[in-house]
C-alpha cells in the first residue's frame, strides 16, 4: 500500500512540474504571414490582406512568376478593428495565423488619410506581432494590390520590399521605429513609400508624412530626391548618388557619396536658428565634363559644383516641409529636445507654430574620394 501511494505521489509531481509543450503546434498547422496591407475599401471598411506562404512551392523548386504553383498566397478580410478582420480572414484558412515571420506592413493611401492611430493597438499589444516588421505607405493606390504582385527575384514581394530599401541606400524603416518617432516629442513620421505601377509592378516613390498630432493622418508625400535628402539629414541615409552641372556648358558629373554624416547646431534667438552641415565623400561614377578630377583646380571646381547644387536641393526640401507641410520631418524639435532640454521647456508648447518659422541654414560638404577607373571622360580624349 506504502508503494503505491509513493508511486502515485511521484507520477503526481511528474506530471505537476513536466508540463511538456501544451501549446506546441507543427508547422504544418501554421500559415506563415510574410506581409500585411491594411486598406479601406470602397465601403468605408477596414480591410486586412496577408500575403502567405507556401511552403510547398519553394521546396518543389518553383521559380518566382514560373507556370508552376504560387510560392504565395493573398487572403483578405474586413472587419471593426486589426484582428477583427484578422479573424474573419482566419476563417477561410485551415492553418492557424502566424505573424512571428511577417516582414512588412503596408498602408494603402486611402487609410493612411483617415488616420493610423487607432490601428497600432494591436501591433504593440498582441505578444505574436513581429516589430522588425518594415512599414511602408502605397502612394495613390491600395496595400492588396502590391501584395498581389509577382516578384522579380525573390520569392516574395515582401523580402522585395526590404531589400529596396537597402538598394536606394536607406535603413529600413521598420514598425518599432515608426513607434518611436511617433511616440517622442517632436519629430513627425515620414515612411517610405511605394507605387504600384501600370505594369503589375512597383517603385520606390519617396516618402509619406504623417501627422501625429491628428491620429497620425497623411498629409503629403517627399518625391524620391527629397527623401534621400530627409534622410541624410535624419539618420537613416547610408548612401547617396548625386548629379550636378559643371562648368558653363551645362554638362554634368555624378558622384556616389558614401561616408554620410550630419551635424545639427541649435541657437536660441527670435526666431531660433538652426545650422544644418552635411558632410559626405565618395567616388566619381560618370564623367560629362572636360574636367580632370586628377588635377587640384579641376577637383575643387567638381566639389564645389556637387555641393553647391546639393546644399541648395535641401534647403528647398527644408522650405518645402517648413511652408507647404509645416512638420518637422527632420528631427530639428527632437535634436534641441536632447541637446538643450531647458530650452526645449520654453519651445515645446508652440513648436507646431514655431517649426515654419524657424530660421535654418544649410551647408553642404562633398568630397571626391575617387576620380573612377580614369581621370578625363572618353569624351574629351576623342
Amino acid at each position: 500500500m506504502n508503494r503505491t501511494i509513493r508511486l502515485s505521489l511521484v507520477v503526481l509531481l511528474l506530471l505537476t512540474v513536466t508540463t511538456g509543450c501544451w501549446n506546441l503546434r507543427e508547422p504544418d498547422q501554421l500559415a506563415f504571414i510574410l506581409a500585411a496591407g491594411l486598406d479601406l475599401n470602397e465601403e468605408g471598411k477596414l480591410e486586412i490582406t496577408s500575403q502567405i506562404a507556401v511552403p510547398a512551392a519553394i521546396s518543389s523548386g518553383q521559380s518566382p512568376g514560373g507556370s508552376g504553383k504560387k510560392s504565395f498566397v493573398v487572403v483578405s478580410g474586413t472587419g471593426k478593428n486589426v484582428m477583427d478582420a484578422g479573424t474573419n480572414l482566419q476563417t477561410q484558412l485551415p492553418r492557424s495565423l502566424f505573424y512571428a515571420h511577417r516582414q512588412s506592413i503596408l498602408i494603402g493611401e486611402r487609410l493612411a488619410r483617415k488616420g493610423l492611430g487607432s490601428l497600432t493597438d494591436m501591433f504593440i499589444r498582441n505578444p505574436k506581432s513581429e516589430m522588425r516588421s518594415s512599414i511602408l505607405v502605397v502612394k495613390d493606390g491600395l496595400a492588396k494590390d502590391v501584395l498581389a504582385i509577382e516578384p522579380l527575384f525573390d520569392p516574395y514581394i515582401s523580402t522585395m520590399l526590404v531589400r529596396e530599401q537597402v538598394a536606394v541606400g536607406l535603413k529600413p524603416y521598420y514598425y518599432r521605429q515608426f513607434l518611436a518617432d511617433a511616440l517622442c516629442q517632436a519629430t513627425q513620421p515620414i515612411l517610405p513609400a511605394v507605387s504600384v505601377l501600370p505594369t503589375k509592378r512597383y517603385i520606390y516613390s519617396g516618402a509619406a508624412i504623417l501627422n501625429k498630432d491628428d491620429n497620425l493622418k497623411l498629409v503629403g508625400y517627399l518625391n524620391p530626391k527629397e527623401s534621400f535628402l530627409a534622410s541624410w539629414i535624419i539618420g537613416r541615409q547610408n548612401s547617396l548618388t548625386v548629379t550636378a552641372p559643371v562648368g558653363a556648358g551645362g554638362d554634368e558629373i555624378t558622384l556616389n557619396a558614401k561616408s554620410l554624416s550630419k551635424e545639427l547646431q541649435f541657437v536660441m534667438q527670435d526666431p531660433p536658428s538652426m545650422y544644418v552641415m552635411l558632410k559626405g565623400a565618395g567616388f566619381i561614377v560618370e564623367n560629362n565634363t572636360k574636367l580632370n578630377p586628377a588635377k587640384d583646380r579641376d577637383l575643387n571646381k567638381i566639389e564645389h559644383a556637387l555641393s553647391l547644387s546639393t546644399q541648395e536641393a535641401v534647403q528647398a526640401l527644408v522650405e518645402k516641409v517648413q511652408k507647404q507641410y509645416k512638420a518637422d520631418v527632420l528631427g530639428f524639435g527632437e535634436y534641441i529636445h536632447r541637446e538643450h532640454p531647458y530650452q526645449w521647456k520654453e519651445l515645446r508648447s508652440d513648436w507646431t507654430t514655431l517649426f515654419p518659422r524657424l530660421r535654418v541654414t544649410v551647408k553642404v560638404e562633398l568630397k571626391v574620394k575617387d576620380p573612377g577607373q580614369t581621370n578625363s571622360s572618353i569624351d574629351s580624349m576623342l
